[in-house]
Formats: structure tokens, C-alpha cells, sequence
């Protein structure tokens, strides 16, 4: 079954690599416009920028590559990143596993819309996924770590969970706790921890992104602020699922407590920060997990005697949430599925 989760990605690096170029796929355009105006220039490492994506398209234009064609490189990086996880943590159950990361509510956006943040979040799967194997391959998901960090910044916070998950907060019971306490904390003091974090400068987009610099024209560009209910209905349910895993049924797997863990330290931040605008960009940093955190008790952990019926049952309604989104939400509103139909009607 290997050979059709390989297959499985394949094809949709190709399917989203090669999209058309559309306003409809949001930052698209505007990657588009600064790949084509990208002065041919080397950069030196730099800490305090994104060298690794300059560089990235440094090589890229300098050998000739269309915009199509760097978009299919960046693909190529995004659903490889989310493969190799896969292999390395669940390689027996390889193409089930990459259905939970391809069915992700947001596997699609950050594939065509935010494909920088995508590529840094999967190359920091492979990251935490050696992390966890422990001995000289924690030394490869530094270098891995630093790499992500040189194409988006933000990689940082996930990065730092990982390694506390690893070093410090062992017990999955204070992650949890933390978890919960981070929504009192937003509701109470919410504008005030996202001045906090904004002048941490860990991300300059954090600061221009709060709600105390949230302008008019930036209102035009998002649809919803304040404190985010649904987003964190959706961030949830893996919650629960460490809840019931590692509370109410007492299982232990050192693995599964650092994934677990980085999760919801992850998640617990952004919900501090929720109303910031382009939350669900934060989210993202906690949600390229999601898929993980569900999919690895199922497929590694003998949780119920009937877990193949489960499993599906339980990846069913997973997936339906996607599908539900995109094609029942976002085309009854008018939206469409994200310039969707721009594969079947273009020019």
C-alpha cells in the first residue's frame, strides 16, 4: 500500500503544483508577482530574515523556471514533507496516514494560498517526527528545524514546543492544563498577551496581525475578528482525543506524549492571540499537526478491539468536515472551493 500513498502524492503535487495563476488562490498572485520581479541575487545566512525562501527563488529564476514551475518545486516540498512524516512514524498504515494529512481542513489552503508557511510546517513534521526517535537523529531534526525556520520564521513557536515536549513537560496531564487555562487567559486578558508576544518579535507579522493594529483596510481583507468560536471548535477535538487517550484510558507512548504535547502548547498560544486578524494563519502553526495527533493512536496504538471500523468511522467524519466546507459552506455562501473550478473552466 506504500506505492499508492506515493502515487496518491504525486498526483496531487502535480494537481495543486500546477494550478492556474488566480486571484481566487489568495497570496498566489502576489508570490507570482514577486517570483517574476525577484532581483537575481544570492543570500548570505541571516537569522533575522527568511534567507532560505530568497534563496530558493534565487535558484529557482536563475534556472530559468516559470512561476509554474517554482510552484511545483514548493509543492513537491509540501506534500513530501507530509509523506516522510508519514513513513517515519506510521509507515505500516503509510496510505491512511496521508489521507488524514490530504483531508485536513487545511491541507488545500496552504498548498495554494499560504505555501511558504506549508512548506516550512512540513518540513517541521519530518522534524518532529525524528525528534521523537530520539539518539544522533534529534541532531537531524535540528538542522531540520533550523531550515524551517530559515523559509518562515513563525516555525519558531512550534519549534520551541517541540523541544520543551522533549526536555521539560513531560506529562501530557500539564499540557492539558495549559491548554485550558489558555482560554480563560484570552478571554480575560486576550488584547493584552498579544501586545505581549507581538513585542516578543519572534514574528513581525504577529505585530502588524493584533488587534491593536487592526485597521479598516485590513477588516476589508478578513472577514472575522474577535474571539474565534468556531476555529476553536475545530481545534478541539484532538484535545479531546489526547484527553481520552492519555487521561481516561492511561495510555503511555513517548512518542505520542511529544506530538501530543506540541500540539497543544501550539494551539494553547494561538488562543491566546485568537483575535488577532489572519488567526487562522497562528492556527496554522498548531493545526499542520492535526493530522498526527489523530492518525497515530489509530494506526500505532491498540486503543479498541473493533479499530478498523473505528479508524474508518473516525476518519470519515474528518474528512466529511473537510468536504463539508468546501463544497457544501463555502459554494452555498458563494465562495466557491478556492478557485477550484479555475482547473476545469480556465482559459
Amino acid at each position: 500500500m506504500q506505492g499508492v500513498a506515493l502515487l496518491m502524492t504525486i498526483i496531487l503535487i502535480f494537481f495543486l503544483g500546477l494550478r492556474p495563476v488566480a486571484g481566487i488562490f489568495g497570496d498566489m498572485s502576489t508570490y507570482r508577482h514577486t517570483y517574476l520581479s525577484f532581483i537575481h541575487e544570492y543570500s548570505p545566512v541571516n537569522l533575522n530574515t527568511e534567507w532560505l525562501w530568497d534563496n530558493l527563488m534565487f535558484f529557482c529564476k536563475s534556472a530559468g523556471l516559470n512561476p509554474h514551475e517554482f510552484f511545483l518545486i514548493v509543492e513537491i516540498g509540501y506534500f513530501s514533507g507530509m509523506l516522510v512524516c508519514s513513513f517515519l512514524l506510521m509507515r505500516r498504515n503509510l496510505w491512511i496516514a496521508m489521507l488524514f494529512f490530504c483531508t485536513a481542513f487545511s491541507c488545500y489552503s496552504y498548498g495554494t494560498n499560504g505555501i511558504r508557511n506549508g512548506l516550512s510546517c512540513s518540513i517541521e513534521l519530518v522534524a518532529i517526527a525524528l525528534l521523537t526517535m530520539g539518539g544522533p537523529k534529534r541532531f537531524g531534526a535540528l538542522i531540520l528545524m533550523f531550515i524551517a525556520f530559515s523559509i518562515h520564521r513563525s516555525i519558531m513557536l512550534p519549534t520551541a514546543a517541540a523541544i520543551a515536549s522533549v526536555l521539560f513537560i513531560k506529562d501530557t496531564k500539564i499540557a492539558l492544563r495549559f491548554w485550558l487555562a489558555s482560554i480563560f487567559i484570552s478571554l480575560a486578558a486576550g488584547p493584552l498577551v498579544e501586545s505581549f508576544f507581538a513585542a516578543l518579535g519572534f514574528d513581525d507579522r504577529m505585530d502588524r496581525y493584533s488587534s491593536a493594529n487592526f485597521n479598516e483596510e485590513s477588516q476589508a481583507q478578513f472577514s472575522q475578528t474577535g474571539f474565534r468560536w468556531d476555529f476553536l471548535f475545530y481545534s478541539m477535538f484532538p484535545v479531546i482525543f489526547i484527553w481520552y487517550l492519555t487521561q481516561r484510558r492511561k495510555f503511555t507512548d513517548s512518542v505520542f506524549t511529544i506530538i501530543a504535547n506540541t500540539y497543544l502548547l501550539c494551539n494553547a498560544f494561538w488562543i491566546m492571540v485568537i483575535r488577532a486578524a489572519f488567526s487562522n494563519r497562528f492556527a496554522y502553526l498548531s493545526w499542520f499537526i492535526y493530522p498526527v495527533v489523530m492518525a497515530y493512536p489509530l494506526l500505532r496504538m491498540n486503543i479498541w478491539k473493533d479499530q478498523d471500523r473505528r479508524t474508518a468511522l473516525i476518519l470519515f467524519f474528518y474528512s466529511g468536515f473537510t468536504f463539508f466546507m468546501f463544497f457544501v459552506y463555502y459554494f452555498g455562501t458563494g465562495v466557491g472551493f478556492n478557485g477550484f473550478n479555475q482547473y476545469w473552466w480556465r482559459n
